[in-house]
């Protein structure tokens, strides 16, 4: 399989405008996300995720990492949390808020998998659903680990790399 790399400047709906007809013909598109809504699972600017545009017959399910539009025109990648008959609602992973329902019109391409720290990570790898899950039970407590950890990493790397 062939990737395309945008890790550029250039602003989202002028790329995806180029670029999904391109993904249609069943190229992937790697991206390098921004942004913290995804840590721990996806860290923003150094994990990866590798995109596809899902066929019509796609079944999304919980646990899917997608990229969407918002009303606001702004493109998320997140994880969908549930699916029902008013639609699909996401979480970025270090969120407490859901958002939705979305239609499926909302969402342009699913993650195949995600790269961390050079390791291939996708849905079916048991160890990393586990996780997943267990984080999701961990929601109500995501803003406090999460502030935590940033703490002791800011901590560590004064004390190490001073």
């Amino acid at each position: 399989m062939e990737f395309i790399n945008l890790n550029g400047k250039i602003p989202a709906d002028e790329w995806f405008r180029l670029i999904i007809p391109i993904m249609r013909e069943g190229y992937q598109l790697k991206i390098c996300p921004k942004g913290r809504s995804m840590i721990p699972f996806l860290v923003g600017g150094r994990d990866e995720a590798v995109l596809s545009i899902p066929g019509d017959d796609y079944k999304f399910e919980k646990n899917d990492i997608v990229l969407y539009k918002i009303d606001s025109g702004i493109h998320v990648l997140h994880r969908i949390c549930r699916v029902n008959k008013k639609g699909i609602y996401t979480l970025g992973d270090s969120q407490t808020y859901i958002e939705g329902p979305f239609a499926r019109e909302n969402f342009i391409a699913v993650a195949d998998y995600i790269i961390r720290k050079d390791r291939k990570l996708d849905n079916s790898n048991h160890k990393y659903i586990f996780c997943v899950k267990i984080w999701r039970l961990l929601r109500p407590f995501r803003p406090l680990i999460i502030k935590t950890y940033f703490a002791i990493s800011r901590k560590m790397k004064r004390i190490c790399f001073k």
